[in-house]
């Protein structure tokens, strides 16, 4: 998905040109990158040459936009009723006939006002009042999926007490106003659409954590371009001019997400973003000067010292990501957020980039170039998606001697290797039932274990950031081991790609196990172990797991430092694997219609939290000295296959 907006001189226009970005709707300066919001969602239309006023404060910061052509000369003004981006384009003037697009859509923009007084409207979005028509579901508390106070949050401290923690649910940067048969329309459609989070802190009642992963808000008004991008329900019917006879914009962002695969070829990137097609005149590009590109990921770039993708300004990525890590990126009204990505600017990088990637989910592409005295933007989802089932873990202490291992097990169809269903039984080699360092990765004595599945080809899973070797992978596969102890990764190796022959350039990445083509009605189950701690003496690692189908978010659990207060699983105590920490994360069921893969997600919680491990219910870190040994080993206390999440867990 792309978005645009333009910047004149060094003053961040958040009326027409970012109108209601994710920096808010006032016309507030940004001097520096960090201060524009950058891959934070900034959104807006793309003018040039008329005078720009601040409608709240009647200040002019001193630009021009144009709506239209020469002759369509107009004064425009900017409304901050509503908040985050719920401006509105008045006009004093039209040249231009009005068309049969003219006039206001059916779904109109209309935000929840926050009223301190008492009176009017309230800022609650969990209350039930603003839900959107069926088919989307009204869940009255728990919030309707949409952002109603326009403030680039979705039920943010709503309750989700209703799903587990970690549960993802799909979410729209839009109003529900804005909606039809319950879902939003035109390029919202796709463009606005994300995840948020259940997330819980200590023992505080379970909420949605108003991040609204991957999607975009609207622009504040339509161009006369084909599509509905202020989505209203009509297109191209922008209240500052008629379509019939306007000007073709200079830049057209377009405006569908991009969709690659994990582990591209190395020397042959796939991927390239090439801002000259949004040019309405090609031999424009070369004038363009100044180029930075930006890139965010997802919730373990947020976390590991380095992210897991990277820039390059050609198709061949054999070489180090270009770019400088900036941790401050995706800020909402103006103040830096807590989001990692990449930043490479000029030289270095020019009007065209190759971003490779190493893990699924979403990410977002941003693009800044000025063009004849004024600065443009443009924005770009990029969606990574591999076919069956992945999960992905890691912890804040990668690189500081600390060793967590990713276990899968599948749970069903074992009934000839061993009499109690285990996480690890090393007498089944082959058949076993856990996939974990020692029995799963390419280089494991015993190979990995034997599920039925048939291997996929060497291109799906060795490619760039890839670990993986051998003339096939594995079904299923450990991509990489990442063994902190003794110092087997560097927090500072900052490339993914790198081929790891020293302490030095070995990177430290999340541990991650693929399964390609999961069956209809397979159950597996999820855990990650605290192995192992080596000549340091920080007291708990805070851990990530994400789950992903078919490449789409379906849990995001743990520690997340763009939540504040989210600080629960720690792992505290690290033992091998028998003896430490082990949290119990979830059991998946995949289901196979049509050829269509889907999951059922259910996150394991404990009976009696462990105040200092779980923190409440929401999560469940069993350890060997608390529950017994045989919580490290079996899949349940008695031995048997889980029948549910919660019986992986034995306290």
């Amino acid at each position: 998905m792309l978005i645009s907006r333009v910047l004149i001189g060094t003053s961040l226009l958040a009326g027409i040109a970012a109108l209601a970005a994710s920096s808010g709707c006032s016309g507030s300066s940004s001097s520096g990158f960090a201060d524009s919001g950058l891959g934070g969602g900034d959104t807006g239309l793309l003018f040039d040459g008329s005078h720009l006023t601040d409608g709240a404060t009647g200040k002019s910061d001193g630009t021009m936009i144009m709506l239209g052509g020469p002759d369509a000369h107009v004064e425009a003004s900017i409304s901050h009723e509503g908040g985050f981006n719920d401006a509105v384009v008045k006009i004093d003037g039209k040249t231009c006939t009005e068309d049969a697009a003219s006039g206001p859509g059916p779904d109109q923009h209309t935000c929840i006002i926050y009223s301190p007084s008492g009176t009017g409207d309230d800022n609650n979005e969990c209350d039930g009042h603003h839900d959107p028509p069926s088919p989307f579901p009204s869940n009255g508390m728990y919030g309707n999926g949409f952002d109603d106070n326009c403030n680039g949050l979705v039920d943010e401290g709503c309750s989700c007490a209703n799903v587990a923690v970690g549960t993802t649910k799909p979410c729209y940067l839009v109003p529900a106003t804005q909606t039809e048969n319950g879902l939003p329309v035109g390029w919202c459609a796709s463009n606005s659409k994300g995840t948020v989070v259940c997330t819980q802190q200590g023992e505080g009642s379970p909420v949605w954590n108003g991040v609204c992963r991957g999607a975009q808000p609207p622009y504040a008004d339509d161009v006369c371009a084909p599509g509905d991008f202020n989505c209203d329900g009509k297109a191209e019917n922008p209240t500052g001019e008629s379509c019939a006879c306007a000007p073709v914009a200079a830049i057209t962002c377009p405006t569908a997400p991009v969709v690659t695969v994990p582990y591209p070829p190395v020397s042959a990137l796939p991927l390239e973003i090439n801002a000259a097609s949004w040019f309405s005149d090609p031999s424009q590009v070369a004038m363009a000067t100044g180029w930075t590109w930006s890139l965010t990921g997802g919730d373990c770039d947020n976390i590991l010292p380095f992210p897991t993708f990277g820039i390059y300004s050609s198709a061949d990525g054999s070489g180090a990501p270009l770019g400088t890590l900036y941790t401050t990126l995706g800020g909402m009204g103006g103040m830096p957020g807590k989001e990692h990505g990449l930043v490479a600017s000029a030289p270095a990088v020019e009007s065209a980039v190759w971003p490779a990637f190493s893990l699924s989910g979403d990410y977002v592409m941003d693009a800044q170039w000025t063009l004849n005295g004024k600065q443009y933007e443009c924005s770009v989802q990029i969606q990574v998606r591999a076919p069956g089932l992945r999960a992905e873990g890691c912890w804040s202490t990668e690189g500081q001697d600390d060793d967590l291992d990713l276990h899968m097990a599948k749970v069903d169809g074992f009934t000839s290797c061993s009499t109690s269903h285990a996480w690890s039984d090393l007498a089944c080699e082959s058949s076993n039932e856990d996939c974990y360092w020692a029995e799963c990765s390419t280089a494991s004595p015993g190979g990995p274990p034997d599920w039925g599945y048939m291997p996929g080809p060497a291109s799906d899973c060795t490619g760039w950031g890839s670990q993986s070797s051998g003339a096939s992978c594995s079904n299923p596969r450990l991509d990489r081991d990442a063994n902190g102890v003794s110092g087997q990764c560097s927090p500072m190796a900052s490339n993914p790609n790198a081929p790891g022959t020293s302490v030095a350039t070995t990177f430290c990445g999340p541990e991650n196990i693929n399964v390609d083509a999961p069956a209809n009605g397979d159950v597996f189950a999820v855990g990650l172990r605290f192995y192992g701690r080596d000549g340091h003496a920080t007291t708990n690692a805070l851990s990530h797991v994400n789950i992903y189908c078919d490449g789409a978010r379906v849990l995001s659990a743990g520690y997340d430092p763009t939540t504040p207060g989210a600080v629960y699983p720690q792992l505290v105590t690290p033992g091998q694997d028998s003896a430490g920490d082990m949290w119990k994360v979830a059991l998946v069921t995949t289901s196979v219609t049509g050829g269509v893969l889907s999951c059922n997600v259910t996150p394991t919680q404990s009976t009696t939290p462990d105040a200092t491990r779980d923190g409440s219910t929401a999560y469940c870190v069993d350890n060997a000295s608390l529950q017994g040994a045989t919580s490290q080993e079996y899949l349940t206390a008695g031995g048997g296959v889980p029948a549910t999440a919660n019986s992986l867990c034995y306290h």
